[in-house]
């Protein structure tokens, strides 16, 4: 029994590819000023005015890697095989 197929055990978590996608969101390039906005009056918030674009660079990289993440997480669907 210990050899039997495990083919068809294969768990799905689709709450891994919504994380993700919450993350690219969060991380999304174009919210850098909200981010700048919320933060403000922090410490943070003043790092991320005056480091704008290494902070837009940091930003997009992460964005893209959290994007993919959130693509290669998500389950097909069955018969979606062409």
């Amino acid at each position: 029994m210990g050899g039997a197929n495990r083919a068809g055990s294969t768990k799905i978590y689709p709450w891994r590819a919504y994380t993700w996608g919450v993350f690219a969101a969060l991380t999304c390039p174009c919210h850098l000023p909200l981010w700048i906005a919320i933060l403000s009056g922090t410490a943070a918030g003043t790092a991320l005015s005056a480091h704008s674009g290494l902070a837009l660079a940091a930003l997009t990289l992460l964005f893209i890697i959290f994007l993919l993440a959130a693509i290669r997480a998500w389950p097909e669907r069955p018969g979606s095989q062409t």
